[in-house]
């Protein structure tokens, strides 16, 4: 080719490189992989039509399916969980025909939206331990509707009142849980002749008169590991011989252990709430109900035994049966997660979405998940959601949890667009410090597969309509705080009663 024919095809050949760029998609600069979502984009998904829980605190909602497949929500103190998530969240869903579960420290979501919520039909149930003449009575065992689910009692009470829930000796944990899985089934067994003995308040009674060799127990003992329904099942018996079986000192440590984990039930006020029940936690699926359960913050630590405890039951009681046309989908607001202990928690999470329920748990950080379970089971746990969202000023292992989850960009450039080869490089879409700088009323979300959104929140207060609800008089129904004698089970039998 002559230079004079070169000359005249370079216009055309420059024409033709910079149409494949514009049209072709052969771009000087091109970013791939992560990216936020615009409201275009997410509409489909995040919307003002949707039912499900309230992301921003205005409109935008996730559908009943995304929130049936649950939400964790991270927050450090103060950055709003509660008026920019929860409050508006239960203020959200006051016309909604459902059910809702708060975990309630403070108890300032009671103050601020129970006066709406019973105006809107709710029933309004109250645990507060600490204030037992609005309380409700919950007595765990008397929920419990099979041994699989005394069993799980036991386990959340040791591993929750031990001082090592992560670690520690499995094998003087497991020895302790064995004596109250034990102790609570015979005293199934006595409250077929007396309900009044079938509580916490008594299973802590027997570990306190254990003895020497657990002697003292012997006559109780020959009367209520006998099955009422049948007399030919010597499980329980045969259990009570193994336990006593072999070192004296192993079992007087498992012994030990049980009464160290138990010991906030010589807390009167919870043996008198957990002496009996005047609540079913089953209604909940077919009456529009709202259950608070109130505990001092400064005291969630010693409150956390009974806080698992009624989740556990909450669980237990929405998965009994298939949800049909009659069943109201349950939403779970489980703030302060951290601080519980729920044992097959991830199987719970997974399974439940099945029966329209919604779980929301609420951290502090991920930090303190992996603290109380461990960072094996605390990370099963987090890929039990399909939701994430973080609010502004989270601690350092959340804050690369959610810089990977976010994601990187590549971005091919080219300095000509003559020049054959391309130049790469990979950044965080965000990383950990701009996540922690994010504005107080911006929240990250990430959902399922798909791109993240980086959102703008309100909080309640900022909402017209929820603020003027919030002000509304809270709901205050005095309940008769009873004076009552705690029954104690029979030790000893005066000529065979």
């Amino acid at each position: 080719m002559s230079e004079a024919e070169k000359i005249i095809k370079y216009p055309f050949k420059l024409l033709w490189t910079g149409l494949k760029y514009l049209f072709l998609g052969y771009v000087l600069k091109n970013k791939t992989g992560a990216k936020f979502s615009n409201e275009f984009e997410y509409n489909d998904f995040l919307s003002s039509r949707n039912k499900g829980l309230l992301l921003d605190g205005a409109k935008l909602r996730l559908s009943e399916k995304d929130s049936f497949e649950n939400v964790c929500v991270t927050a450090s103190v103060g950055a709003g969980k509660t008026s920019q998530y929860i409050i508006s969240n239960v203020l959200d869903k006051a016309k909604a025909k459902c059910s809702m579960v708060i975990n309630d420290p403070k108890g300032e979501v009671f103050e601020k939206t129970s006066g709406r919520l019973k105006q809107c039909g709710y029933n309004v149930i109250v645990i507060d331990p600490e204030n037992l003449s609005r309380s409700n009575y919950f007595n765990p065992l008397a929920e419990a509707k099979n041994n699989i689910e005394l069993e799980q009692i036991a386990e959340i009470l040791i591993r929750s009142g031990s001082s090592h829930s992560d670690g520690g000796d499995e094998f003087w944990t497991q020895g302790a849980i064995r004596f109250v899985s034990l102790f609570i089934k015979c005293l199934k067994n006595a409250g077929e002749e007396n309900p009044e003995w079938f509580n916490l308040h008594n299973l802590y009674f027997l570990f306190q008169n254990f003895g020497e060799k657990g002697k003292a127990l012997n006559e109780f003992m020959s009367h209520y590991t006998i099955n009422p329904y049948d007399f030919t099942d010597e499980s329980l018996s045969d259990e009570w011989d193994g336990l006593l079986t072999g070192n004296k000192e192993g079992y007087q440590s498992f012994v030990l252990n049980a009464i160290t984990a138990l010991k906030s039930l010589s807390n009167q006020n919870l043996a008198k709430l957990t002496a009996k029940s005047d609540i079913s936690l089953e209604d909940i699926r077919y009456k529009k109900t709202v259950i608070y359960m109130i505990t001092p913050a400064q005291h969630t630590e010693y409150y956390s035994f009974l806080i698992s405890l009624f989740f556990r039951s909450v669980f237990n009681a929405c998965m009994r049966e298939e949800p049909n046309s009659k069943t109201l989908p349950v939403y779970i607001l489980y703030d302060e997660f951290g601080h519980s202990t729920i044992p097959n928690f991830t199987s719970t999470a997974n399974t439940i979405r099945g029966y329209n329920v919604s779980i929301s748990i609420i951290l502090q950080s991920i930090s303190q998940l992996n603290a109380r379970y461990g960072k094996a089971y605390a990370e099963s746990i987090l890929g039990g959601f399909n939701t994430y969202m973080t609010y502004s000023g989270s601690d350092p292992v959340t804050l690369t949890f959610f810089e990977k989850m976010l994601g990187k960009v590549r971005e091919r450039q080219k300095n000509t667009v003559t020049n054959p080869n391309d130049q790469y490089r990979e950044y965080n879409l965000m990383n950990s410090n701009e996540i922690r700088a994010i504005h107080k009323n911006e929240a990250i979300v990430i959902s399922s597969n798909k791109q993240p959104i980086h959102l703008k929140t309100t909080p309640y207060f900022k909402n017209w309509a929820f603020k003027r609800q919030s002000n509304l008089p809270k709901y205050n129904e005095p309940k008769l705080a009873e004076s009552f004698t705690l029954s104690k089970v029979p030790l000893k039998w005066k000529d065979e009663q």
